[in-house]
């Protein structure tokens, strides 16, 4: 008893303990506080420069204008092939064929230029058939191309400008007037293993903003009879529901071609920003890895950067 008995030294040196414990408690709860006020912030600062990208592309002759078309029967109705695809032809006289994706771009400098991915601004590039249908004379092209600005009704008609070849990063240019909004801040130096980073983006394209606005929203939306791809993202505009979508994580690896993290994103979410906890952006993000939940890819900054001072590549 009396060797395990606490002598007045003893109790001396506990409290002292105890209280730098408390001490050193007190300045991990507050750097945690200020962490989470500083994701906040960065968050509400970033929104309104994370733009939605709404595309569609198609085939159009080379030495020609006209685009590859579905076929029409004497009903007005598309024909099929005997495997079930619909018949398309040049001479075809239904609706142009074309294949609709989204996407997330985000404003830099004063706001005139977005960066996203090459997959993005190039989307066919990505298409299994491309080879196949290019040796047929055709050549793809864009048919709509536009962006949704938060807190924006009307979207704008973006192209185009430069598209690395050594990273998946593209710049795009608004051909219509915003309001002006400033753009996202580059960082300077990249972040390190173990750092915190905040993607932005509209993951799942239409769904997730679908699913944040209600059933309601979705009700009424149904009931105009009007649910296509277009109208839907107008009416979302118009309804003022098109906000990103933010995601915590950290920084698990970095490379000079890539950059892992553990944030949560999935498709739709290509092109939008990581930032750091000072709102800077450090990366594109690219890549997602269905087999590891773990991680997701993101293209430094520094690609963005080249293309920024000159470099460009058709």
């Amino acid at each position: 008893s009396q060797e395990e008995a606490l002598t007045p030294q003893d109790l001396e040196a506990l409290g002292a303990a105890l209280q730098g414990q408390i001490a050193t408690t007190e300045e991990r709860l507050e750097d945690i506080e200020r962490r989470s006020k500083a994701s906040a912030s960065v968050i509400a600062e970033a929104t309104a420069a994370v733009l939605f990208l709404q595309g569609a592309w198609g085939f159009k002759e080379k030495d020609g204008e006209r685009m590859l078309r579905q076929v029409l029967d004497g009903n007005g109705n598309p024909m099929r092939l005997p495997n079930g695809t619909l018949s398309l032809s040049l001479d075809g006289t239904g609706p142009v064929a074309e294949r609709q994706y989204t996407g997330t771009g985000f404003l830099v400098g004063e706001g005139s230029l977005l960066v996203t991915n090459r997959h993005i601004g190039l989307p066919w590039e990505f298409d299994a058939n491309i080879k196949m249908i290019l040796a047929q004379g055709l050549e793809p092209v864009m048919t709509r191309f536009i962006g949704y600005l938060p807190g924006q009704a009307e979207p704008v008609t973006v192209e185009l400008v430069a598209a690395s070849d050594s990273a998946d990063v593209a710049l795009l240019r608004l051909t219509e007037n915003g309001d002006n909004r400033p753009g996202l801040k580059l960082a300077t130096s990249p972040p390190g293993p173990g750092d915190e980073i905040i993607v932005m983006g509209y993951p799942t394209g239409l769904r997730s903003m679908l699913a944040q606005a209600g059933n309601r929203f979705v009700e009424e939306l149904r009931a105009t009879g009007d649910t296509s791809f277009w109208n839907v993202s107008q009416t979302l505009a118009n309804a003022g529901r098109i906000l990103p979508l933010a995601s915590r994580g950290i920084v698990g690896g970095i490379s000079s071609e890539t950059i892992a993290y553990d944030a949560e994103t999935t498709h739709g979410g290509s092109g939008g920003p990581v930032l750091d906890i000072n709102g800077e952006v450090v990366a594109v993000n690219a890549a997602i890895l269905p087999e590891y939940g773990g991680s997701n890819l993101g293209v430094p900054v520094d690609k963005v950067r080249q293309l920024l001072d000159g470099e460009r590549v058709n």
